[in-house]
């Protein structure tokens, strides 16, 4: 029978893997927001470079005074762009840096947990083989 010391120990341990889980959890929902707002960046920026390439043709004399404008104010906003995603990517690789630290730290709980459950079950089961074995003596020596 495990002791209420043993039996704290492991029940402790589970507490602390739940609550690295949900800050794991929570690390991992910043992460992907992150991402999430990387990637729209992204399409965005693809968006713009498609439409200067497909909008830059000029039928007559009358578009091509705004041409110029369109052009500038393209690459004036994949310029803004391009400035966000440099100031996120920093944030990206943090959040990914503190996923993996939490995840880690997780993972460290729920293997002390299990190897203090398999040893407290090793030891359970040699106390009982030894009573097993007490009780085949005194059946022995009657």
């Amino acid at each position: 029978m495990a002791t209420e010391a043993t039996r704290r120990r492991i029940r402790a341990l589970g507490v602390m893997e739940r609550v690295k889980r949900l800050e794991t959890e929570r690390q991992a929902r910043e992460t992907a927001a992150i991402r999430d707002r990387m990637l729209a960046l992204e399409r965005d920026k693809q968006s713009l470079l498609r439409r200067i390439s497909q909008e830059s043709r000029v039928e007559g004399m009358e578009g091509a005074a705004y041409l110029g404008r369109f052009i500038r104010s393209i690459r004036a906003e994949v310029e803004r762009i391009d400035t966000e995603i440099a100031r996120i990517r920093p944030d990206l690789t943090k959040a990914e840096e503190a996923l993996r630290t939490a995840l880690a730290e997780q993972k460290t709980y729920e293997i002390l947990r299990l190897s203090r459950m398999a040893a407290e079950h090793r030891t359970q089961k040699k106390r009982e083989a030894a009573t097993l074995d007490e009780i085949a003596l005194q059946g022995w020596r009657r």
